[in-house]
This record gives C-alpha cells, structure tokens and sequence, in this order.
C-alpha cells in the first residue's frame, strides 16, 4: 500500500490570517480616513480662500467706483426730494451683516449729449441661508437710473436684482473712516448726524468672516472671532466649522472732486 502525505491548512493557521488581514484592512481603512479627511480640509480651505478672494475684489472695486463721474457729467438723480449720495453704509445690530450702497457714473459713447452719461447703483445686502443656520447669503444688484427711479430690466444686460455673489458669511463689518484715519460712527447718511461728512469718507475697512460649508474640527470647541471695532460683534460658537476672517481696506479715490 502507498502511504500519501497530504498537507494543508489547519484551522488554527486560517483564524491567524483572517486576524491578520482584519488587522491590515483596519490599518489601511484607518489610513485612508485620515487621508480623505485631510484632504477635505484642504478643500474646505481653499474653498473659502476662493469665496474670499473673488468676493473681496468685487467689493474693493465697487467702493473705489463710489462717486466716479466723467468731468462734464451734470447727471442729477434724485428720489424723493433727496439726492444720492457715493457711499451710503447701513450698521446692524445683530452679528451679521452691514449693507452697503455705491453710486457711480459711465459713459455710453454710442450717444450723444446728455443722454451719453449713465448712472449706476450697486447695492450689497444679506438674507439668511435657508438650508443652513448661523450663515448668509450676499446678494448684489446693479441698478440703472431711468430719469425717474433706479431699476433693472432683463433687456439691459448691465443690470440685474438681487443676484447671489457670495454664501457661507458669518458676518461682514464695515467702517468708515475720515482722512485722520478717525471711525465715522455713526455713517454718514442723508437722515443722522453725520450727513455733513457725506462726502468725506476716505477709507473703508471691512471685517469679512467666512465659515466652512462642512464641519471641519474632529471635536467641538469654544472658538471666538473677535469684531473689528464692536466687541458685540465677536462670533462665538462651540462648534466643529472652521471660519476665517481677513480685513480690506479700500481708499475713496472718486470722493476727492466732492471734498
């Protein structure tokens, strides 16, 4: 008779290397996590980086244009008895976020005479985001003067109302400030105290804060923005988002031929 040797695995050997490859494929989930986390984050950042940048250029040059005119532009627009001013800035109360109002003029070289100048109004303002709590939504709307009243028209490509530019804004500060670098506080305005330093605005400073669409901490923590000039303004929050802030700063350069 012929004796076989017949060799193979125990089951003792089989539960080692199912143990051994749980182990590794742990090892390699655990590794990928911590990858694709970090790589999230890297996203979340940059993403607000891009929201911040594109927002702030718009915004730096729409205040820059406040008050711009060509030199025999005489165009007058006037609702309500009251003239429109370069640079209106509406305070809020709350954590977010101040409004702003720029007015400038263009040149239409297709025509002729007065009806050559045009006048523009620009107007920042803010609604809550309805999917997400603690964030807003910036609207912008570009507004076109009839000789009558400020509008816009789906005909006019120049104009439009109300259009989303920026979203995840925890709060936007804005201050003006004189040529001695003094806080007009409050704003000028054609209805408080200030109106006459309507045309002497020389800086304006906004304190923008962005916060991440997605929690970005892996734990909750007491974390705190502190306001530019309002300390009623620091955001608080114990929370995992991530928000960053920066502060602009726009010289009035089209305020000069008014000072």
């Amino acid at each position: 008779m012929i004796k076989k040797n017949i060799k193979g695995i125990t089951l003792i050997e089989i539960l080692i290397g199912i143990v051994i490859t749980s182990i590794i494929m742990g090892a390699m989930l655990t590794s990928y996590n911590v990858v694709n986390g970090s790589y999230a984050q890297v996203i979340d950042k940059a993403s607000i980086g891009n929201s911040t940048r594109a927002f702030s250029e718009m915004l730096l040059r729409d205040i820059r244009m406040a008050g711009y005119k060509y030199f025999d532009d005489n165009l007058i627009t006037e609702t309500a008895g009251e003239m429109d001013v370069p640079i209106v800035i509406i305070k809020n109360d709350g954590v977010c976020c101040d409004t702003l109002t720029t007015v400038y003029g263009d040149f239409d070289r297709n025509l002729v005479g007065d009806e050559r100048y045009i006048r523009y109004k620009i107007i920042y303002s803010f609604e809550p985001n309805p999917d997400e709590n603690g964030v807003f939504q910036i609207f912008k709307s570009k507004l076109k003067w009839d000789g009558a009243d400020w509008g816009s028209t789906a005909e006019d490509r120049d104009t439009y109302s109300n259009e989303i530019v920026t979203d995840y804004v925890s709060d936007i500060e804005i201050v003006a400030k004189d040529n001695l670098g003094n806080v007009i506080d409050p704003p000028p305005s054609l209805d408080n105290i200030n109106r006459d330093k309507l045309y002497s605005i020389y800086t304006v400073e906004i304190f923008l804060t962005y916060r991440s669409k997605k929690e970005f901490y892996n734990s909750k923590k007491e974390r705190t923005i502190i306001s530019l000039y309002n300390t009623e303004r620091n955001i608080e929050g114990d929370d995992k988002f991530l928000r960053e802030s920066i502060i602009l700063s726009a010289f009035t350069r089209n305020l000069e031929a008014f000072r």
